[in-house]
């Protein structure tokens, strides 16, 4: 009857015994991983990759680069996002993603010398283009209603 008993008084103090095993370890894991240093985040923008790179590994920070995109002002290589803001405050080993610069995007304008304004402005559309400004001339050599010159021209 007594191997009985102490038995099971034994199991409850087992199964404490392993809750606070479970707890401590849990604490601890909670201490190591809360000792990585909080850093600001770099602006990196107009950064080329190498520059930007270097920056956060000095911060302890990895960059991934996600993608690119047209910028007309950044050239192309260079950062024009990240995904961190500068100046937030994050983890040490964190990667900032970003986005890097294909440079302006490249138009090729189309010409529409002699055709209607109506006609132009179809052809412009077909190209990504609008007409901006018409200043109405007059001419001895073309019809009446038709595009005589054009600013950029095909060449530009």
């Amino acid at each position: 009857m007594q191997k009985g008993l102490s038995s099971l008084l034994m199991a409850p103090l087992y199964i404490v015994g392993f809750v606070l095993v479970g707890l401590l370890s849990a604490y601890l894991t909670f201490k190591v991983m809360s000792f990585s240093k909080t850093v600001e985040a770099p602006d990196l923008s107009g950064k080329s990759v190498i520059e930007a790179n270097d920056l956060l590994t000095r911060k302890g920070l990895n960059m991934k680069i996600e993608g690119e995109d047209y910028d007309p002002l950044i050239l192309s290589g260079r950062i024009i996002r990240q995904d961190i803001p500068p100046g937030s405050k994050v983890k040490e080993q964190r990667g900032i993603r970003v986005i890097l610069s294909k440079g302006p995007k490249v138009w090729s304008v189309p010409d529409i010398s002699g055709s209607t304004l109506s006609e132009a402005e179809s052809i412009l559309a077909k190209s990504g283009l609008r007409v901006n400004k018409v200043i109405r001339v007059h001419s001895d050599t073309m019809e009446s209603g038709r595009i005589i010159a054009q600013r950029p021209t095909p060449d530009e």
